[in-house]
């Protein structure tokens, strides 16, 4: 994922303005993913960048107001009251694996550019939590991914992409994510002692970009893990890491499978695979402001002729916010 250098900080600071003050703690957090780190270029997910506003509870809370934009609807979908509420701007790209080509091979992974804002409630209730999410963007030109990857390519003096210009017109995304975990603990409520647990999720991805039924199997080790479990379910899609809330460590792996039921062509000879498979390991470490977390995920081919797995690795700051 990656964004436009130029109009995404300015879009980036007026949406999350837009969030109206609450009680809880409010964090700022930076995501950056990249191909580079795995050893590779190209032939898949290449890079990209993610900015969130994330609103928790605090200690002594149980809950604070819905995401504004999604307050209207969450009660119907069967959402508790909000444990967690991101506002997010995201930019995704996907590339072919010869990026000299200025009119990519037909059989190989496309150019794929995409923008969009991100709107998600979490609810946890005992060892169940609930997510909700809205995905309003765009596909095409208007993503700003052609410039932002020239960009970050001059800046690792990368090989430079020629084949931008091919990918598909500018098409208005929208999507809506319902999930919902379970997770499993040996450790007792609220212990910050060493302990493991076991996330179970599954859940469906519905939009114009693809359409999908998806399940995750999640497991940690380390403390605050009960603290943190409304945010293992960012790892639901690629654009976010699981952070550490508070002072608390933790490690994990995981894998994610989803079948896709529809997808956007993206060509006569290329076609999205209807199965896809990821597996991260990743870490989590937490001081009392801020934390930091790091993971290599490595996931199937995206074309149907492609046959080697995509790896990239992926980086969260978060900083509260006083």
């Amino acid at each position: 994922m990656s964004r436009s250098p130029t109009h995404l900080p300015a879009l980036a600071m007026l949406a999350l303005a837009a969030t109206p003050a609450a009680a809880g703690d409010t964090r700022f957090a930076l995501m950056l993913q990249n191909d580079v780190v795995a050893g590779n270029d190209g032939g898949g997910y290449s890079n990209g960048i993610a900015l969130s506003a994330m609103r928790s509870v605090a200690p002594g809370e149980d809950a604070i107001p819905a995401q504004w934009l999604l307050a209207p609807v969450a009660p119907w979908l069967g959402l508790g009251p909000a444990t967690l509420t991101v506002s997010s701007l995201n930019q995704t790209m996907v590339t072919p694996s010869d990026l000299a080509r200025k009119i990519p091979d037909p059989a190989d992974t496309p150019y794929i550019g995409t923008l969009w804002f991100r709107a998600a409630q979490v609810s946890v209730r005992g060892a169940i939590a609930d997510l909700l999410a809205l995905n309003l963007g765009m596909v095409g030109p208007a993503s700003g991914a052609k410039r932002s990857q020239i960009l970050i390519h001059s800046l690792t003096h990368s090989e430079r992409p020629q084949g931008w210009d091919s990918q598909l017109p500018n098409r208005a995304l929208i999507a809506v994510d319902r999930y919902r975990a379970l997770r499993l603990a040996s450790g007792g409520a609220g212990d910050d002692r060493a302990a493991a647990d076991l996330i179970v999720l599954g859940g469906v991805s519905v939009g114009n970009l693809q359409s999908s039924l998806g399940g995750s199997l999640l497991l940690r080790y380390g403390s605050g893990l009960q603290r943190s479990y409304p945010t293992a379910l960012r790892a639901v899609s690629r654009s976010a890491d699981p952070i550490m809330l508070g002072r608390g460590w933790f490690v994990y792996g995981a894998v994610h499978a989803d079948r896709v039921f529809w997808n956007l062509d993206v060509g006569d000879a290329a076609r999205l695979r209807e199965s896809q498979v990821t597996a991260v390991a990743g870490l989590a470490y937490g001081w009392d402001d801020s934390s930091l977390s790091f993971s290599l995920q490595s996931t199937s081919p995206l074309t149907t002729l492609a046959s080697r797995r995509k790896s990239y690795g992926s980086l969260s700051y978060a900083t509260l916010w006083r």
